[in-house]
């Protein structure tokens, strides 16, 4: 009985100094990056985000929260792997609130660290993001996506895509206002009806027809444009011409719930149980 006591106590000490060593350094820049970017469910399976691909059909868009109990979870489990005694489970328990701390922190550094954007300090706020999945994505692969809320930036934390089709985008914040536009590449001329976005050169007002050549369908008779168009020098009919880029704006509805589910439970139910 007397060793087995004394077994216990040796066994209770040894618990107690590793609980005692709460404090000190965070983990290595490494195993905190590696963490964040976990958190930030890369080398997450698509499956895991997307469980049916009826759910993300082509030309669709989903914006959702990212559950925090949900990647938290999945850190745990990470740095479970880690701990093989009872003495590590005991020092990593004592530790996991200093840990978790350095993770918010640098979570919030690593699409900041990739574009070489500089953020002033805040506090760590819900995850909201989108997956989009477009030919449009494929298309144009650097597609700017920025998000706003009562008129100021919201903080992206990841910006990448999935698939050739897929786009998944995390913000810090829940936005009131997501722009996804056309990548800024190069000076781009065309037709299009006129809008408010468009600039404006001395000519007639409204629409004027495009000409084309005579017996050369599809090429267009640049001098008779310019002459419709009422262009005095090559300058002013290429203002004239300049396409901004293509954007499509999402905003929420005033004094409407942000998220409103389109699928019941009771179809969800009724889809999985007839699998």
């Amino acid at each position: 009985m007397t060793a087995l006591y004394s077994s216990a106590a040796a066994v209770s000490t040894q618990l107690q100094a590793a609980a005692d060593t709460s404090s000190g350094p965070p983990p290595p820049p490494a195993v905190l990056d590696w963490l964040a970017r976990l958190r930030l469910l890369d080398g997450v399976p698509f499956a895991y985000l997307v469980s049916d691909a009826g759910l993300l059909p082509l030309e669709s868009i989903r914006f959702a929260f990212l559950d925090r109990n949900w990647v938290d979870a999945a850190v745990d489990g990470a740095l479970a792997a880690g701990a093989g005694t009872i003495r590590e489970r005991t020092h990593l328990r004592a530790r996991h609130g200093t840990i978790r701390t350095a993770v918010d922190a640098a979570e919030r550094e690593v699409w900041a660290a990739r574009t070489g954007q500089a953020w002033e300090p805040a506090a760590a706020e819900v995850v909201t993001g989108f997956l989009l999945r477009s030919r449009a994505v494929a298309g144009w692969p650097g597609l700017h996506v920025r998000a706003a809320r009562a008129g100021q930036q919201v903080r992206p934390l990841r910006i990448e895509r999935l698939a050739p089709a897929v786009l998944l985008v995390l913000f810090d914040g829940l936005p009131d206002e997501v722009v996804i536009e056309e990548p800024r590449q190069g000076l781009q001329l065309g037709f299009e009806e006129p809008s408010p976005d468009r600039r404006e050169v001395p000519g007639p007002a409204g629409a004027v027809p495009v000409p084309f050549r005579p017996g050369a369908p599809g090429v267009v008779d640049v001098a008779a444009l310019a002459a419709a168009l009422g262009a005095t020098s090559p300058a002013t009919l290429a203002i004239q011409l300049v396409q901004l880029p293509y954007r499509q704006v999402f905003t929420g509805v005033p004094n409407q719930p942000s998220f409103v589910p389109s699928i019941s439970l009771d179809d969800l139910d009724n889809a999985w149980g007839a699998a």
